[in-house]
């Protein structure tokens, strides 16, 4: 989040103080697009924009007010718990063991743990592109780096702006930290300005360079903190993050006189409950993912007893009629207490709506208004689905990597969220009509009589069926490696009566099976 988008018509760069003199913080694209880079001094940036084309437009120069943009950062961890709850400002997280100036502390970044969250998008990167997308709707640019620890992520981000790359999100593969490091300068790790002086006389400009000297020459020409701080962007110290606390949640209640045992006027006393969680919201300006809803009643025994449920949305909301809708259907799965003497309402998961830009006209031609209501349609179907029948019967099928067919989906269910984008396109060239509309859980064998190769005639449910068009065969197999090695030649088959169905030959012992019908 360190670059600026400006539509004024001068340049604009951002500087601290250091120990050299003034130094470029962040630029805006234009200061950029002239050769201004962060890291230089503000006198190299004047030299580079006045031999640059743009230097007719002039140079504003802000100071930078670190207290002003850590609040700013705070106030931006709203839009990031949309996507994780653990969400730490770098000063909170850097602090404690550094003891000279340490560039994590600038705050010009948030560092979010996602860990578990990417399947919620499709995969970690599609979960950093919409992070991407969001910042650029809000009008800002960001640079997203995704890998297995704090530090290493702080250094892959940083290191791709200054050095040029793209603002395409970088995702470092599970396990290859230490295989991206090296490539990157040295000020990726981190370090005191002091020390980067020092490696820059001896030509130590890459990261490799710093790792193939003696550690313990390191730490006696730069000190114990310069190899905490390499050991710490190799992701070999576990850091421990101080997350931002989420705002509380909302919460709405009403005590009875007297126990009341009337459906009809607790469903009315529900109904503002909610209604009034739905004010609070609009105050605050905030939306909210579920809604819990306690019922304090009196057992025979004359003591209190407490019954709840929760209501899960799919998307954030705070639309009355929505969200009371998914309540009611609630209430018609259940059955009042006998003796209620009080309810409450609490709105949890609060998140910060996304102030999405509308287009007059959609790039590339793509209906995106008509997707975005797709997505919002499927939404609301899960979010009534589970509120009518239960989470426990709402599934999803996932597309999973094994070849073999019974094992190429699983369900799941759908209370940890949905994505449009976490569909998965098949492998190309196998479209509906090459695949069974029904597929079974297990292959059921039959009698086949063969020709050729290929069956001519079986026998299925006690009767037989003739071959009268055939198209095969098509070779399934799994790799040699794997503990049970599968080969299957599949056929797909059309019967004298009209019908469908997907034969497969066992290749190792010449079985044949019926997998699936078409229809």
């Amino acid at each position: 989040m360190s670059r600026q988008k400006s539509d004024r018509r001068s340049l604009v760069v951002t500087t601290n103080a250091g120990g050299g003199g003034e130094r470029v913080l962040a630029c805006c694209d234009k200061a950029h697009s002239g050769g201004v880079n962060p890291g230089v001094s503000l006198a190299e940036a004047r030299a580079v924009l006045s031999r640059a084309e743009c230097q007719q437009e002039g140079l504003e120069v802000v100071v930078a007010d670190e207290d002003a943009d850590r609040r700013l950062l705070a106030d931006e961890a709203r839009w990031a718990w949309r996507f994780t709850p653990q969400v730490s400002l770098p000063l909170v997280a850097a602090r404690g063991r550094s003891r000279g100036r340490d560039p994590r502390e600038c705050p010009t970044s948030l560092l979010l743990n996602v860990t578990g969250c990417g399947h919620l998008f499709g995969g970690e990167r599609r979960l950093a592109l919409a992070m991407k997308e969001e910042w650029l709707e809000r009008g800002g640019q960001v640079r997203v780096a995704v890998a297995g620890s704090p530090g290493t992520a702080w250094a892959i981000a940083h290191a791709a702006q200054w050095v040029g790359l793209p603002w395409d999100p970088l995702v470092v593969p599970p396990g290859s930290d230490s295989a991206w490091m090296p490539r990157l300068p040295v000020r990726a790790l981190a370090l005191e300005p002091g020390v980067l002086r020092t490696l820059g006389e001896l030509n130590v400009l890459k990261v490799e360079q710093l790792l193939a000297l003696p550690v313990a020459e390191v730490k006696r020409r730069f000190g114990a903190e310069t190899v905490w701080r390499v050991d710490r962007a190799m992701g070999q110290w576990e850091e421990i993050l101080e997350y931002l606390p989420m705002p509380s949640p909302v919460v709405a209640s009403r005590e009875m006189e007297c126990p009341v045992n009337c459906g009809e006027w607790l469903e009315e006393i529900l109904r503002e409950l909610v209604q009034e969680v739905v004010g609070e919201l609009g105050r605050r300006g905030e939306l909210l993912r579920q809604v819990e809803c306690r019922i304090r009643s009196e057992t025979p025994g004359g003591e209190s007893e407490w019954t709840e449920w929760v209501v899960g949305l799919v998307e954030p909301s705070c639309e009355l009629g929505h969200l009371w809708n998914l309540v009611r259907l609630q209430v018609e799965r259940r059955q009042w207490p006998a003796r209620v003497l009080g309810l409450e309402v609490v709105g949890k998961g609060l998140v910060s709506p996304v102030c999405s830009q509308q287009r007059l006209f959609d790039a590339g031609g793509e209906d995106s208004g008509g997707a975005e209501q797709l997505q919002r349609g499927l939404g609301r179907l899960v979010e009534t689905l589970t509120s009518r029948l239960g989470k426990e019967r709402v599934s999803r099928a996932r597309l999973c990597e094994g070849v073999v067919p019974e094992k190429s989906a699983v369900l799941e269910p759908m209370d940890e969220g949905f994505s449009q984008e976490a569909v998965v396109e098949g492998p190309s060239g196998i479209g509906p009509a090459r695949r069974p509309l029904r597929l079974f859980e297990r292959a059921i064998a039959v009698m086949t009589v063969v020709a050729g190769g290929s069956p001519v005639r079986f026998f299925w449910k006690g009767r037989g069926c003739r071959v009268i068009r055939c198209w095969g065969p098509e070779r399934i197999e799994t790799d040699w490696w794997t503990d049970r090695a599968v080969t299957r030649d599949y056929y797909r088959v059309e019967t004298d009566t009209g019908e469908w169905y997907w034969l497969f030959r066992q290749r190792q012992d010449d079985e044949w099976f019926v997998h699936g019908v078409f229809g």
